[in-house]
């Protein structure tokens, strides 16, 4: 049954590649500790014809099982430094017999979907975290576009391709710039997931916040069947 799977994967792997049209990568690479968490492999963020986007690691990634290991794309190198963070993940990293004990590997490719909102040049980073015990366990840096047709897959009409939000981390206040739409419906939830505020029709305008305690919100922008997630740090 292993083998099968493994062949499995291998088989879908291929072909994921073969129809890719445009895709980042990088090297994973162990951080905060590479002698006790080792990493390796290729990460990448890849863009199909048929409207698929996945992060990839490739057959050659490599790690040990860690308290509840999730993967996220980022702006930046770490989380929590203020820039844009999405989880790709819908639950802990499984290692080779299925599990989470500490003491077996985590080998051979995995692929996890991300939503048709996200675009190549969104993310910076993919990261792996040890959710529980707060370690930076793996990070890829991703690289330029590669691809035939990445010109054609990367120019989708976006409305939050040039967004900004300032200031970020703020009081009472801040503002949204760059929006190409005013169907834009903004939602802002705390760190338990909890809905705190929403506004409907959101233009290029300042939003007031001081109804909101000190802390770290997560903002979701919608617009028609596209979305996109900032964090808000509000002191």
């Amino acid at each position: 049954m292993k083998k099968f799977t493994i062949s499995l994967l291998v088989f879908i792997g291929l072909t994921t590649i073969t129809q890719a049209q445009c895709f980042r990568e990088g090297a994973l690479t162990a951080i905060d500790d590479p002698t006790q968490y080792p990493v390796e492999g290729t990460a990448s963020i890849l863009f199909q014809t048929d409207g698929t986007k996945q992060v990839v690691f490739a057959d050659d990634f490599a790690t040990v099982q860690g308290i509840e290991l999730r993967v996220f794309l980022t702006t930046t190198e770490r989380l929590g430094q203020g820039g844009a963070e999405l989880q790709v993940t819908t639950e802990p990293l499984q290692d080779d017999n299925g599990g989470q004990d500490m003491n077996d590997p985590i080998t051979g490719m995995k692929v996890f979907d991300v939503p048709d909102g996200v675009n190549l040049s969104d993310y910076d980073y993919i990261i792996i975290q040890c959710v529980q015990a707060d370690v930076l366990w793996g990070r890829a840096s991703l690289g330029a576009n590669q691809g035939a047709d990445c010109d054609t897959l990367n120019t989708e009409d976006h409305p939050f391709d040039a967004v900004a939000i300032s200031p970020n981390p703020m009081q009472d206040q801040f503002t949204i710039s760059g929006l190409t739409t005013q169907d834009t419906e903004i939602v802002i939830f705390d760190i338990l997931g909890k809905r705190v505020y929403t506004q409907q029709n959101v233009t290029n305008q300042t939003i007031n916040v001081s109804s909101l305690k000190t802390g770290i919100y997560m903002m979701t922008m919608i617009s028609g069947d596209q979305q996109t997630t900032r964090k808000l740090i509000i002191q």
